[in-house]
């Protein structure tokens, strides 16, 4: 399916308060350099899943360094994201996430892509 490999406006999470609340209430899964916060969501979700990525900028000062992290950790999402739409679409949940980037210096793509599909996995075992 083309659409498995998008990633719309619609997937990505952008809402403040559900973002404070799931750094504060949320379970958390870690895989250096990440560490993902997530909950169950709401039902009437388009999507099962949806996403925010997050990089500090005490640790990378230029916003254009920021961008080409997030860039490349939602590429890796895109590509990787059919490991927890199963699960989710089989027990009929949604969910919503944050990635948070702990490293203090770039790491490569393939480096950060194995992250990222080690962090989907221990998440696609997590979830209820």
């Amino acid at each position: 399916m083309a659409a498995e490999f998008t990633l719309g406006k619609e997937e990505r999470l952008k809402s403040s308060a559900t973002i404070q609340n799931l750094l504060k209430k949320g379970e958390t899964v870690s895989e250096y350099p990440f560490k993902l916060y997530w909950s169950i969501s709401d039902p009437q979700q388009k999507y099962p899943a949806r996403l925010a990525i997050s990089v500090p900028k005490r640790k990378f000062k230029r916003a254009v360094d920021r961008n080409l992290i997030k860039r490349r950790i939602k590429e890796s999402y895109r590509q990787n994201k059919s490991i927890i739409y199963d699960p989710l679409r089989e027990k009929n949940t949604n969910i919503v996430m944050i990635i948070l980037f702990l490293s203090d210096e770039f790491i490569s793509f393939d480096s950060l892509d194995a992250g990222i599909l080690k962090l989907l996995r221990k998440l696609a075992n997590h979830l209820p």
